[in-house]
């Protein structure tokens, strides 16, 4: 009898422990980021001008304000592709400098020590975003997210494209032109249907009077 009372209490004892329901704690984590700033391409698109504004900069170079395209670089000076790619970076800067296009880098570094080093080395001619700061920047990744990719951005930071490793990237950035003239294409495009809700809004307020 006392066996038999021995085994109904140790039952009990499991019981709960077989059919507990499944705890907030079982369930799957999120991984952490693995770039600087990544975000989702489906994430709400903020301005560039508004992400900009409290970031410092490893350059004295500051982005122009007059910008129909941003390029932004993810790279960092001990990643061996990137240092690979950007001597032709620079190059392609010099080309589209002044013209509606912006390249700025979002440097992933351990710190702006290591940064600042490598930028003056290079002498890099395009801003460079400190590490630290890097991530207020929330613009998905290129490619496959890895060192180096760039992405093209509208101002109102809506996502166009992106590419990453040494020569895609640097391939990417080379059609700069038709990029931009697809940026100011979508622009305009945007512009249109804002003006035609307006006129359709005006419109049913006249007929409401």
């Amino acid at each position: 009898m006392k066996a038999l009372l021995r085994s109904f209490f140790y039952l009990a004892l499991l019981l709960p422990i077989l059919f507990r329901p499944v705890a907030a704690q079982d369930a799957p984590v999120d991984e952490p980021e693995a770039a600087i700033g990544m975000e989702s391409e489906e994430a709400e698109s903020v301005s560039i001008a508004k992400m900009l504004k409290d970031v410092e900069y490893v350059t004295k170079i500051r982005p122009k304000k007059k910008t129909h395209l941003y390029f932004f670089l993810r790279s960092r000076s001990n990643c061996g592709f990137c240092v690979r790619a950007l001597p032709r970076e620079i190059e392609l800067y010099k080309e589209m400098k002044g013209k509606g296009a912006e390249l700025i880098m979002l440097n992933c570094d351990a710190d702006t020590a290591t940064a600042k080093a490598w930028v003056e080395k290079s002498e890099v001619n395009f801003p460079v975003i400190t590490p630290e700061t890097a991530g207020q920047i929330k613009v998905p990744a290129g490619g496959s997210g890895g060192t180096p990719n760039v992405v093209a951005i509208l101002p109102d930071g809506t996502f166009m494209e992106g590419m990453s490793g040494a020569n895609g990237s640097s391939d990417f950035l080379a059609g700069w032109k038709d990029l931009l003239k697809e940026a100011k294409k979508m622009k305009k495009t945007g512009k249109k249907k804002k003006t035609r809700k307006k006129k359709a809004r005006k419109a049913s307020e006249t007929e409401e009077i």
